[in-house]
């Protein structure tokens, strides 16, 4: 039989069936040969080919597409989801704050994967509580990632602003829900999927961040709706997988009509050379300062001998 992965944990997975039926399946023996360099065997979204009888995972189909990220922990790439139609960025302006560094790696590591970005600021509501000179900044960096073509979402998940739109965009696609503890992406599973209901905690006063309430990935699917949600544990960092230092300005979308155009092409470090045209953008406005920021220190850990293998 054949089915898709829903969920799942070291080598027992949850995968729904044609039928619609729903199998718990196991992997015995060797790790499948297909994801010999990762963390995880499987993930959510994964198709794979099981004996019906015993349960046995026989082999996965070929991924159309991973979104990955480096466990540092484990010390292997991880797939977080595969063969998803788009990747959703949750974010918050207040309770947790905002984090556009955040925004900018798992932008990054989407255009790595060609799996089209989105960005959701939740808590659409907490605005008029956040200060203005903040607010301000928000604000700037939001409209710099609409400038760079990807699709902003103001919402709010309590009152329902702006939920129409991104409902619409959602239908008919499978898309992983990507954020930082606290954003509110259970609230917004809950209003997106009214046939799943999932709990929901509340943000830890003293640290101002997400307690974790979903502790592993899973597919959640409303067919009346027409919209699949792959929900993930809150990240608190994202550290990239498969990008090579010198590729970061090359899949930056701002930063890749200047990749290479330096006085000294490549292996200008775009600190104090002459002749460095991505500087020259960040001088005249074409790149934000703060991305700027993110671009040098993702490029800096990577060059630190953090490169993740390319398999």
């Amino acid at each position: 039989m054949t089915g898709r992965v829903v969920s799942g944990t070291r080598n027992v997975f949850t995968v729904k069936t044609e039928e619609p039926a729903v199998r718990e399946c196991r992997i015995k023996g060797k790790v499948l040969k297909s994801a010999s360099r990762y963390y995880n065997p499987l993930a959510p979204g994964d198709r794979v080919e099981f004996d019906a009888a015993s349960g046995l995972i026989l082999s996965a189909e070929p991924r159309r597409n991973a979104f990955t990220r480096f466990n540092t922990k484990g010390n292997a790439p991880q797939i977080i989801a595969a063969n998803v139609d788009a990747i959703l960025c949750l974010t918050s302006p207040a309770s947790p704050p905002f984090r556009p560094r955040f925004i900018d790696r798992l932008l990054l590591q989407a255009d790595s994967a060609n799996i089209p970005a989105m960005i959701a600021c939740n808590k659409r509501d907490l605005f008029p509580t956040v200060d203005a000179k903040t607010r301000l900044e928000i604000e700037a960096r939001l409209a710099d990632f609409a400038r760079l073509d990807y699709e902003v979402f103001l919402i709010s998940a309590k009152t329902g602003e702006g939920l129409d739109a991104l409902k619409s965009r959602l239908k008919g696609s499978v898309v992983v829900l990507v954020g930082q503890s606290g954003s509110g992406k259970t609230s917004l599973i809950n209003a997106l999927l009214p046939g799943v209901r999932r709990r929901t905690g509340p943000v830890n006063r003293k640290y101002d961040r997400g307690n974790h309430t979903t502790v592993m990935s899973e597919l959640l699917e409303d067919e009346a709706e027409g919209i699949a949600v792959i929900d993930t544990p809150g990240i608190r960092s994202l550290a990239p997988d498969g990008i090579a230092p010198d590729e970061v300005q090359q899949l930056m979308r701002d930063f890749a009509p200047f990749a290479g155009k330096c006085a000294f092409g490549l292996s200008c470090a775009h600190q104090n050379e002459a002749g460095c045209k991505i500087r020259e953008a960040v001088s005249s406005g074409a790149i934000h300062g703060d991305r700027f920021e993110s671009f040098v220190r993702i490029t800096k850990e990577l060059a630190a001998g953090e490169v993740r293998d390319k398999g």
